[in-house]
């Protein structure tokens, strides 16, 4: 890729990263919320093949990573999987039949992992979560149970909002890509070069600010790769002996490393919402009191974990290490161009500007399908085209110090 095309697609990828944040922090709704970043990136692979598509993609996805952490980014991960292969396909004529296909395979591949895990780890096992199944449809007159009759309905609520969603995915992509030229050109003038910087410490709520990379205690590199480790072992055992070792490394790295607190609202909440699950899966599907708190433990670990992750390492920090490791792996596809795009990415205050542009865009939009898909396409291809990495993020020193200290 020349500079020109590292360029647009670093704007596209901009957009797209704003999108899936944005998506992981409003409560409900994050699927529609993701169509725009989806739209960005399926233009890319529109315009330079489904290869540098995916790079745009896993740029975004690791920047938005990034900014959050990892916590609940499996809710645009299905349109960052489908929106290259889309893009592509439009631009080689295929109907909208053949798009279909190609998503919807994903999109169900994608949600049958997610559910697997769910069912794994905060379900407890596919007994306990036939048995949940089982005493909440009991009451229900013709309905079979079984562990048979709760995969079976499992899998008809997945195929059911595998198309749906797929429908509209597709519709919205294709009509996107088909007036983006006309609405590209007319955003673009509207992009000036003066446009306004929104300040990173008016991001708005859910969209954590960087803080300075001297506050910051641990190497970065080994803030991920203990993270990794202690996944792993939550993930193979809940014995209470593991439990406890993870949970006492964890006090005592959250208590002695100097990151951003921002994300720690969100982890809590959400890991206690993943608790609550956890407790009523195992209680009402007769797990047991001691196994039932040793799976709860677990997946209130699991997030404290993640949270940790992005507290310790801070955005410059993952950002840091993630740069390293698409250059370690520079010779796989799409690697080099998902290292080219994320290179030219810049920080949250960017970020905060796409999402506030965003919200006065459509503040006064009539709601209805027709105006909101134009006005939020006109946003895309705005800030797509105004999109310019800060001085500051070219001109910054690596995040990973030679002299940081190890992790506990």
């Amino acid at each position: 890729m020349n500079e020109d095309d590292v360029a647009e697609h670093a704007g596209l990828a901009h957009v797209a990263t704003a999108s899936f944040i944005a998506s992981r922090v409003v409560p409900t709704g994050g699927f529609a919320v993701a169509l725009a970043g989806g739209v960005a990136i399926a233009r890319v692979g529109e315009r330079s093949g489904a290869r540098v598509g995916y790079g745009a993609s896993l740029a975004a996805m690791l920047q938005a990573v990034a900014v959050m952490g990892p916590l609940r980014i499996g809710i645009p991960l299905t349109q960052a999987l489908s929106a290259p292969l889309l893009g592509r396909l439009h631009a080689r004529g295929a109907t909208p039949a053949a798009s279909f296909a190609a998503c919807a395979v994903i999109r169900l591949l994608d949600q049958i992992v997610v559910t697997a895990f769910y069912i794994w780890i905060v379900a407890g096992g596919l007994d306990a979560y036939a048995t949940t199944y089982d005493a909440l449809t009991s009451k229900i007159p013709g309905l079979p149970s079984g562990t048979s009759a709760a995969l079976v309905a499992t899998g008809i609520g997945l195929l059911v909002w595998t198309v749906f969603a797929s429908v509209v995915q597709v519709l919205v992509y294709r009509s996107a890509l088909v007036a983006w030229p006309r609405a590209g050109a007319e955003s673009a003038a509207r992009a000036t070069a003066g446009a306004t910087e929104v300040p990173a410490s008016v991001a708005p709520p859910g969209l954590a600010v960087a803080e300075p990379a001297h506050r910051r205690r641990y190497d970065p590199r080994l803030v991920a790769a203990a993270a990794s480790v202690a996944f792993v072992v939550l993930l193979v055992t809940t014995a209470w002996a593991a439990l406890a070792a993870v949970a006492g490394w964890l006090a005592v790295a959250w208590a002695t490393a100097r990151g951003d607190r921002e994300p720690v609202r969100a982890g809590l909440a959400l890991g206690a919402l993943l608790a609550v699950g956890a407790l009523v899966f195992g209680l009402v599907g007769g797990s047991g009191l001691e196994l039932t708190l040793q799976r709860t433990a677990r997946v209130v670990l699991l997030v404290l974990v993640a949270t940790w992750l992005r507290c310790a390492a801070g955005e410059e920090g993952l950002r840091e290490v993630f740069r390293r490791v698409l250059r370690r792996v520079h010779g796989v596809a799409p690697m080099a161009e998902a290292s080219a795009i994320l290179d030219r990415l810049g920080a949250t205050g960017a970020l905060a500007a796409s999402s506030r542009a965003l919200v006065e865009t459509v503040r006064h939009v009539p709601r209805r399908p027709q105006p909101l898909a134009a006005a939020v396409l006109g946003w895309i291809a705005t800030e797509a085209a105004r999109f310019e990495r800060p001085r500051s993020a070219r001109e910054e020193p690596s995040a990973v110090s030679s002299r940081a200290r190890v992790v506990p």
